[in-house]
């Protein structure tokens, strides 16, 4: 961890919590912003998708225990067998922008994949889209394999971009 995520501690909340529905709120808002919509089916995530055994939410906040300042959630994907193992969706990593660019959303993947070793996951996957550059570059500067084919085996959607990891 650099030192200025020294200042940040990361730790599993509850997703009905109410900040980390605020944190999904403010993705989700960015989201609207960069993309001027969001797809139906990206709303509606629910605590029964990533709260422990399901899944797991992560919020960082400063040390000094101020609001949080951003989340990551992941959470199984029913049904879905990777090639070593269960399959497990990054949604909605956000860092608050006073916060970017001094290691808390790298910080907040690296706890995530503890999270999903903790919970048998062994194979990660998140999709994000081209008008989200700085996540791309943590992505791929942070060992994610980007997809050529949708998870279903067809073409990736234009401007949406979908990255893979498998954790050892």
């Amino acid at each position: 961890m650099s030192e200025s995520t020294n200042a940040v501690v990361i730790a599993v909340e509850l997703f009905d919590s109410e900040a980390a529905r605020w944190v999904v709120a403010r993705a989700e808002a960015e989201l609207e912003v960069r993309y001027e919509f969001i797809d139906e089916s990206e709303f509606g995530l629910t605590a029964a998708e990533f709260d422990p055994p399901a899944g797991a939410f992560l919020l960082a906040r400063p040390r000094d225990g101020a609001p949080p300042i951003g989340g990551v959630g992941l959470r199984r994907i029913a049904g879905e067998v990777g090639e070593v193992g269960e399959v497990g969706e990054v949604k909605r990593l956000w860092v608050h922008e006073d916060w970017r660019g001094r290691g808390v959303g790298r910080a907040l993947m690296d706890e995530l994949e503890t999270a999903a070793r903790g919970l048998g996951v062994t194979h990660l996957r998140l999709e994000t889209g081209d008008r989200q550059p700085e996540a791309v570059a943590l992505y791929a500067d942070a060992g994610w394999c980007r997809e050529d084919e949708s998870w279903e085996g067809g073409p990736i959607r234009c401007g949406s971009i979908h990255f893979s990891k498998l954790l050892s």
